[in-house]
């Protein structure tokens, strides 16, 4: 697959690499109870955040990145209001996931998030497959999924042991096929544009 290019621009949104100055924009929401609740890799302490937040500022380093973990900003106030990332998972596939301050929620920051980072997972890193996965309680990130045109495919049941017990996720995915055949049509440049004529 190919690279990232970063930034990525929504209408209202930033996705950028962290810098040292963001940390304590992450520090409130990524240690915010409510916000990590069904968040099954949760960074329980601040040195657990700080030694995390260091290990995604270096990992830029080493090329070629498999993993993206990028800040989500409000392009108006230049706030840091969250965390996305999309990495690769193998065999052209691509996985997904998001996490946002709990003042920002029900505002459709969290599908235009997912909408950019599907559509940079296809035309970036040219994945055949996009994949996400959830915790089957946690029912706005499914619907943020399917509002991002991701379908249901598949129930893990206990997939993952976080906090003392397994969880079960649901898998949602995107097939490169079905994300062009969605993509608007571009109209053909009309006979004489676009090259020299002799």
């Amino acid at each position: 697959m190919a690279g990232l290019v970063l930034p990525l621009q929504t209408a209202r949104l930033t996705l950028r690499d962290f810098t040292v100055s963001d940390l304590p924009a992450v520090r409130r929401y990524a240690l915010d109870p409510r916000v990590v609740e069904l968040v099954l890799h949760e960074l329980k302490t601040e040195q657990d955040l700080t030694a995390h937040f260091s290990a995604v500022l270096n990992a830029r380093a080493f090329q070629p990145r498999r993993a993206f973990e990028l800040a989500v900003v409000v392009r108006r106030s230049g706030a840091v209001i969250g965390t996305c990332e999309l990495a690769r998972a193998g065999a052209g596939t691509a996985e997904i996931g998001y996490m946002l301050a709990r003042r920002y929620w029900g505002r459709g920051y969290g599908t235009e998030v997912a909408v950019a980072l599907r559509d940079a997972a296809f035309r970036d890193l040219r994945a055949t497959r996009l994949r996400a996965l959830v915790a089957v309680e946690n029912e706005p990130s499914r619907r943020v999924l399917a509002r991002s045109g991701l379908h249901w495919a598949a129930l893990r049941r206990r997939h993952t042991h976080a906090k003392g017990r397994w969880w079960d996720c649901d898998e949602y995915e995107l097939l490169r096929s079905d994300w062009i055949a969605a993509q608007p049509e571009v109209a053909a440049p009309p006979p004489g544009r676009g090259r020299r004529q002799t």
